[in-house]
């Protein structure tokens, strides 16, 4: 009983298309007998005029095509047909087909890998509660000329007492610590908070809890809270280890709280907080207490609902200003303090890049739309008589430009589909290349927002290739090609041919300049002195025993360290620093003036200031340039002196030695940061210390016997491999104390690949958008070129035949391509003259109109369009003249 409807409705729908084959077979038989009478009529025989208006027609098939597609019907059921038959014409030009899909495939994919990009590092919110809520909060002095500088303590809880707009504001600095006990001594990083700092970016503990206000300021009971990380990689994620010890630094924490997995804290880049800290401990001394002008915590705040930054920076500016009032600390360098988004400004040096990357694939998948259109409007007028016989059956302009218009989103569905492959691939390239500055592209990928993004994409690149043959077909009389009894030719180049090819060539261009001058970049950054030898180097970064009782015995522990490294085979030099240039760990900058310098003189001029050991210089190979180096005798027994560079040396005293000189430096005694003066011995070279293309401030070297800290970086120059010490090293420092950590053994050449990263990613990319550019360029031209040769096949063989000389011919085809390529030279110069100048602050060395970028483009692009130009040119001149005679006989 079951199959019963179901024979039926096969017999029904056999039944009804058997019909409709045979209504259709009627309709072709009269558009037949239609044209066969007007054959009649001029003079033909009834059996040649029935046979002529079959051939005239297009034969049986595409006759039976031209009338199915102008038959009346729902609009779904016409959309249906649209879409069968735009899939069997393309299936049946495979090549063009593949030629365009590839395309698009490759325009759209490089978008959707970049704006995968930007997605995870631009668009996509922070992962907080309410993160819009969220803002730094920057210290400037303005008579100093500084500005987005850390903030004191007692700073920090003025402003928590005097604030209404903010619902709270935290500090965080971070350092180095050492774990130590249960498994080998490890060096993790630390960040130092005040309690609500984790309470205010809203993410709650996975295990555990976050901290109390009782669990900072004097007297609190050591605590701490782990990354996800650290509590899988040294305990196994035990999930009891809330409430267990933690030996940190040589003294025992309760682990209150776990961070859940990919929690992360997410700064700006200059503000010293890396987004991998493997351990929370909250500052348990009264940070009021702290000096005023003792700048280190980055100050976070979260503003009350409805308040906007206009109103939260309003309010600071009165606090400020009754900071100033208050605090002759904060009078004299002229406080302001200054509120920004967090998420703005995290991504404030990412931007753009990413911006500069997202215009230049925009270009390129411009370039690929206009090849694309080109493809289309080239088929399009080769289809000009199956255009004209529907056009001659009835069917309307719109049903024609809806049928172009279903083939060319057919077309961009296709390469979009085959667009999210390539981005993907193009995502796992750029997560290889990524710098350090973008930091959250590692969540990159096919989310939501791409996908959609890609969906539109497509869309529009549809929409937009399928205009321009629509647009064509719409200026032209399309009962003219019906009416034509004549067979023609291929199609010759068009103005809109001509202006799609222009467009390309201009677009590439803007791409091949924007890459030289990142290519120059790099060069130039690959040649920059950065005022210190890398090469041969090895660098590691070691903390003070856990048992240390006082800055003696640091300082002991250390330069055991050194001497038996020196003794190694292969090591030329050994020296230690407290901040190793182009390293991660905080900076330490404070103010300097000369000695004796009236109130009103200090505090206005920062300098970085360096703790090193003797033989630093030499190990890193910064020169000295004046006066000596620091020697062991430059300890507590012995007066305080100091070295500087020689920006700081030409600045302060001018066509003078400064050696003998004195200045009040900052020196650091048991923890405290005093104000010193010093004998400046020595004048050193200035290194870049923070990046490769800028000087930053001008430096002041403390010798470390004189100033402890508690952890240096040591630099060892060695005859040879530097990792092959590194072995060597580790077991130098357990011989010495088993329970000290090291971390970051690495070349220090590896600090200034790091340095180029960012640099490296953009010039990549740009490269890659302009070869890819060149080659869309290069098969836009050659595409246009050889249709316009086939067009003109009878013409050539008419002038070989007259005894034209090939090379002529030849330049007549080249010449031309050469125009229309110099004017698409002239259009983008002109276009890139005003982009590249989006480029300045990615520049370093070269300036963003540079003329050896400029005119290198330029041969580029003439070189690919004369190389396009003359492949199917000398094709053309290769057929013998008779035949292309014969082309429209």
């Amino acid at each position: 009983m079951r199959r019963s409807p179901t024979l039926a409705s096969v017999w029904q729908h056999f039944f009804r298309r058997e019909r409709e084959e045979r209504e259709l077979d009627e309709e072709i038989a009269s558009a037949v007998e239609i044209l066969a009478e007007e054959k009649v009529a001029a003079g033909m025989t009834p059996e040649v005029a029935r046979r002529e208006a079959v051939i005239e027609l297009g034969g049986p098939e595409q006759v039976k095509e031209a009338v199915r597609d102008v038959r009346p019907g729902r609009m779904l059921e016409q959309a249906w047909q649209d879409l069968r038959y735009a899939a069997r014409g393309l299936t049946k030009s495979s090549t063009f087909t593949a030629v365009a899909v590839l395309t698009l495939a490759l325009g759209i994919g490089a978008n959707n890998a970049i704006f995968s990009v930007l997605d995870a590092v631009l668009i996509r919110p922070l992962p907080y509660a309410n993160p819009d809520r969220l803002a730094m909060i920057w210290s400037e002095f303005r008579s100093a000329g500084q500005k987005r500088v850390p903030s004191a303590g007692p700073q920090l809880t003025e402003l928590q007492r005097r604030t209404r707009l903010f619902q709270d504001v935290a500090g965080v600095w971070v350092g180095r610590g050492a774990l130590t006990g249960q498994g080998e001594p490890e060096q993790v990083r630390v960040g130092w908070v005040t309690a609500n700092f984790l309470p205010t970016l809203g993410v709650p503990a996975r295990a555990g809890r976050l901290f109390a206000r009782s669990d900072e300021g004097r007297g609190s009971s050591p605590a701490v809270i782990i990354s996800d990380g650290l509590w899988r990689r040294r305990f196994g994620a035990d999930p009891s280890i809330v409430g267990r010890l933690l030996r940190l630094d040589g003294q025992a924490h309760t682990i209150v709280g776990v961070m859940p997995s990919g929690f992360e804290v997410v700064f700006p880049a200059d503000a010293s907080v890396p987004s991998d800290i493997d351990v929370w401990s909250p500052f348990r001394d009264d940070l009021s207490q702290r000096p005023r002008d003792l700048g280190f915590l980055r100050l976070i705040g979260r503003l009350r609902p409805g308040v906007a930054l206009d109103q939260a920076q309003a309010e600071l500016d009165a606090i400020s200003a009754g900071l100033r009032t208050s605090f002759s600390e904060y009078a004299t360098p002229d406080l302001r303090m200054e509120v920004a988004s967090l998420h703005r400004d995290s991504v404030r040096e990412a931007r753009p890049i990413l911006l500069a990357l997202f215009g230049g694939v925009a270009m390129v998948t411009l370039i690929a739309c206009a090849n694309v259109a080109n493809l289309l409007l080239a088929r399009a007028t080769r289809r000009e008589r199956e255009i004209s016989l529907r056009a001659a059956l009835g069917a309307s302009r719109g049903r024609i430009a809806r049928q172009l218009l279903t083939e060319s989103l057919l077309l961009a569905g296709l390469g979009g589909l085959l667009g999210i492959g390539v981005g993907w691939a193009g995502v796992r390239l750029l997560l290889g290349l990524r710098p350090a500055s973008l930091g959250r592209i590692q969540s990159a990928g096919l989310s939501i927002n791409v996908l959609a993004f890609t969906f539109a994409l497509t869309a529009l690149v549809g929409a937009l290739a399928g205009l321009v043959p629509v647009l064509a077909m719409s200026r032209r009389n399309l009962l003219r090609g019906f009416q034509d009894r004549a067979r023609s030719g291929a199609p010759g180049r068009s103005r809109a041919q001509n202006a799609l090819v222009l467009a390309e060539v201009a677009l590439g261009f803007v791409l091949l300049v924007g890459s030289g001058l990142m290519v120059r970049t790099f060069v130039r950054l690959l040649h920059a002195d950065p005022g210190f030898e890398a090469a041969g180097v090895l660098t590691f970064q070691v903390g003070a025993p856990p048992r240390a009782e006082d800055d003696v015995s640091v300082q002991r522990f250390f330069r055991a360290l050194q001497v038996k490294i020196e003794r190694l085979p292969g090591v030329t030099a050994v020296g230690a620093v407290s901040h190793l240039p182009l390293g991660d760990y905080p900076n330490w900058y404070e103010y300097y003036w000369k000695d004796g310098a009236p109130a009103a003189e200090r505090n206005k001029i920062l300098a970085d200031h360096r703790a090193v050991l003797p033989g630093f210089f030499r190990s890193a190979g910064i020169a000295l340039l004046s006066g000596r180096d620091f020697t062991d005798d430059d300890d507590t027994g012995h007066p305080n002196v100091i070295v500087v560079d020689e920006t700081l040396a030409r600045r302060e005293w001018p066509g003078e030695s400064p050696l003998g000189k004195r200045l009040t430096a900052t020196f650091i005694h048991s923890g405290s940061f005093d104000p010193t003066v010093a004998e400046v011995i020595g004048v050193v070279r200035h290194a870049r210390y923070h990046a490769l293309t800028a000087d930053g401030r001008v430096q002041i070297y403390v010798p470390y016997h004189q100033s402890a800290r508690e952890n240096l970086a040591f630099v060892v120059r060695v005859d040879g491999e530097p990792l092959s010490l590194a072995r060597p090293v580790r077991e130098i420092v357990a011989s010495l104390d088993p329970d000290v950590a090291i971390s970051k053994m690495r070349p220090f050449s590896a600090y200034v690949d790091a340095a180029r990263q960012a640099t490296r990613f953009t010039t990549a990319v740009a490269a890659v958008l302009a070869v890819t550019a060149l080659l869309l360029a290069f098969v836009g031209i050659y595409g246009v070129v050889s249709c316009s040769v086939a067009a003109r096949t009878a013409e050539i063989g008419v002038r070989m035949a007259l005894g034209g000389r090939p090379r002529r011919i030849l330049w007549l085809i080249v010449g031309q391509t050469l125009r229309l390529t110099s004017a698409g030279l002239a259009a983008g110069a002109a276009v890139s003259l005003v982009l590249t100048g989006l480029l300045a602050k990615l520049l370093y060395g070269v300036g963003p109109r540079d003329p050896i970028s400029l005119v290198a483009a330029a041969l580029i692009l003439a070189s690919a369009g004369v190389l396009a130009a003359v492949l199917p040119a000398r094709r053309a001149m290769s057929v013998d003249p008779m035949i292309a005679l014969r082309h429209e006989a």
